[in-house]
């Protein structure tokens, strides 16, 4: 399948076109006031709680890469799954977080600044005072005096441990020291939301990035990772959907004239020995991944006007037979045949 889009990048890279949309772009920018929004543009004053999981912040449906991976069979997803997992239905389940997720909220929080640490996350003492002998012991979730603490002091808001923070604190440091942040490849305005309608399907695209640049069209995106091994960054790109990512980035740029030259992946290594480094998303990927968005969106399309959302459908929904890999099927053989040598 050809994945190429045909897009005009020319209208990306003239000088004369960046100054002018950027100028633009300021110019447009509006103080999301609580209503629904009508207009595509770039809004300041959405928390990332309305960002994600406000179903009235536009005046229809609403889609960001964090869904798509829910619908597109590549993925594992189906129209079921998608549907059952989407805000705008109105009987959604929501997705429980992760350890993993908080912690990569947290870094962000941290070292970006685009939310109020104290507003989204708490920091668990390490240890309690026992409830008999005033004692204090190691923190014990079972314990009632724990159980109490998380009580009082939530309200909603994450938990981390004392070693998650001295964790991000040296993963601050060492990004601090990187030449493309020294640079200043995050600076811009944070804090904003950015939202096109498609025209065809009458749905909205969001995007939410790290930092919209002030000067150039670098968009830059931080992430936590586990490794720096190649294969092991190549494969998030598809697990984490980074390229629908960056392919709903440049349709929103596109469709509300905002310079888009590159998306670059900022990564920043959760190890006890932190590193940072970056890559930037091959055009190849996002030209797939606007093919994705395309698909994705048509067949929401396709799926509100119908109200049927079909689940997946394995082996063309039984019509093809099932078979072990080619792997196993060898190993299988391999035994028989020794066993009857």
């Amino acid at each position: 399948m050809n994945t190429h889009v045909d897009i005009d990048r020319d209208a990306f890279r003239s000088i004369g076109t960046l100054a002018g949309n950027l100028v633009k772009s300021f110019r447009t920018e509006r103080v999301w006031d609580g209503s629904p929004i009508t207009e595509p543009g770039i809004y300041s004053g959405i928390s990332l709680d309305d960002y994600h999981g406000n179903r009235d912040l536009l005046d229809g449906p609403s889609v960001s890469k964090s869904m798509l991976k829910w619908l597109v069979p590549a993925h594992g997803g189906s129209p079921k799954a998608f549907w059952g997992r989407w805000k705008w239905n109105p009987n959604h389940v929501s997705p429980p977080s992760s350890k993993a997720l908080d912690f990569g909220k947290a870094t962000h929080c941290l070292l970006l600044g685009d939310e109020v640490f104290e507003k989204q996350f708490v920091v668990r003492p390490e240890t309690y005072p026992d409830a008999k002998t005033g004692e204090f012991k190691p923190w014990n979730g079972n314990s009632k005096v724990c159980q109490e603490w998380l009580e009082t002091n939530t309200k909603g808001r994450t938990v981390l441990t004392r070693d998650d923070i001295a964790l991000i604190e040296r993963m601050r440091a060492d990004a601090a020291q990187h030449p493309l942040i020294q640079g200043g490849i995050l600076n811009g305005r944070i804090e904003r939301s950015m939202f096109w309608k498609d025209q065809k399907t009458g749905i909205w695209l969001k995007a939410r990035p790290d930092a919209i640049p002030r000067a150039d069209g670098v968009f830059a995106d931080l992430k936590t990772a586990a490794s720096f091994d190649e294969d092991f960054l190549e494969k998030q790109i598809f697990d984490a959907c980074y390229y629908l990512q960056a392919a709903i980035t440049r349709m929103v740029c596109r469709g509300i004239e905002l310079p888009f030259d590159t998306f670059a992946l900022l990564y920043v290594l959760k190890d006890d020995v932190p590193d940072t480094t970056h890559a930037e998303v091959s055009v190849r990927e996002i030209d797939r991944g606007e093919q994705v968005v395309r698909w994705s969106l048509d067949k929401i399309r396709e799926c509100l006007d119908s109200g049927e959302w079909p689940g997946a459908r394995p082996f063309n929904d039984g019509t093809r037979h099932i078979q072990m890999k080619e792997w196993q099927k060898s190993r299988v053989d391999r035994f028989l045949e020794q066993e009857a040598a």
